[in-house]
């Protein structure tokens, strides 16, 4: 299952001339992979490459294809970048083929691809453990990146600190653990929002909710050796584009 997301990044790879992906999914709480593809587009073509995918999006529409995808636009940072996601079981339904890619892959290469600067193509495993109970559907989310230094202290600190805040009514998040590549980071974190509103809403911060349930004492030294497993980190912020989003039971 590549779906849109992958096949942009295959098609990207060879028609290099043309140029120069936490999530709002309903996946029950247990382990899949996420799929996710950086897309950087060029200056001046945000338009032209919505309409592309709004056009990829009618393509997979028409050929009845059953699987979502969603699109993300990133709020802070440089440039026009979107992320497209999808999760899957297994590696199987991964690699398996797919006519509808097959089908719409001139779609995408013809008026999507020449409007992107570039692509970055990544997989994480879902951590139920770590996460919270219950998916929230979300228009908004913040996604927080680490870098991890010391893996055994990160993983037995972090699971110490969801273990302590779960179920206290706070703000909910999902974990992943991303599966190689370079220059990216180790393990992020998402954080859902239903909606503007659910943004501007007051939130005591994951540390003093920590300290509520643990105790001072304790949340201080999980807060210490959390910043010290950790060599750096960063967030955005993502708005969904349902109107370029893939959610066949909904899509018109």
């Amino acid at each position: 299952m590549k779906k849109f997301l992958l096949l942009i990044s295959v098609c990207f790879c060879i028609t290099p001339l043309l140029s120069q992906v936490a999530s709002a999914d309903n996946h029950e709480r247990e382990s899949f992979y996420l799929s996710t593809t950086e897309l950087s587009v060029k200056l001046g073509h945000t338009q032209a490459f919505m309409d592309g995918v709004k056009a990829v999006r009618e393509c997979y529409k028409n050929a009845g294809d059953d699987t979502p995808w969603w699109i993300w636009s990133r709020i802070q940072g440089p440039g026009s970048v979107f992320v497209v996601t999808g999760n899957y079981e297994n590696w199987q339904e991964f690699f398996a083929d797919d006519a509808t890619d097959e089908s719409c892959r001139s779609v995408v290469q013809e008026r999507v691809v020449p409007h992107l600067d570039s692509t970055d193509h990544q997989i994480a495993s879902f951590m139920p453990d770590w996460s919270s109970d219950q998916p929230s559907a979300a228009s908004f989310v913040v996604v927080y990146y680490f870098t991890v230094s010391d893996f055994e202290l990160f993983e037995k600190t972090v699971a110490a600190i969801e273990k302590g805040i779960k179920g206290d009514g706070g703000q909910s998040a999902n974990w992943y653990y991303r599966m190689g590549g370079r220059d990216s980071s180790n393990f992020f974190v998402v954080e859902p929002y239903a909606d503007a509103a659910a943004l501007d809403a007051e939130d005591p911060g994951v540390w003093k909710r920590l300290e509520t349930a643990v105790g001072k004492k304790k949340a201080e030294k999980l807060q210490a050796d959390f910043r010290a497993s950790v060599s750096e980190w960063w967030s955005y912020m993502y708005a969904l584009h349902q109107d370029l989003s893939y959610m066949p039971e909904s899509s018109e």
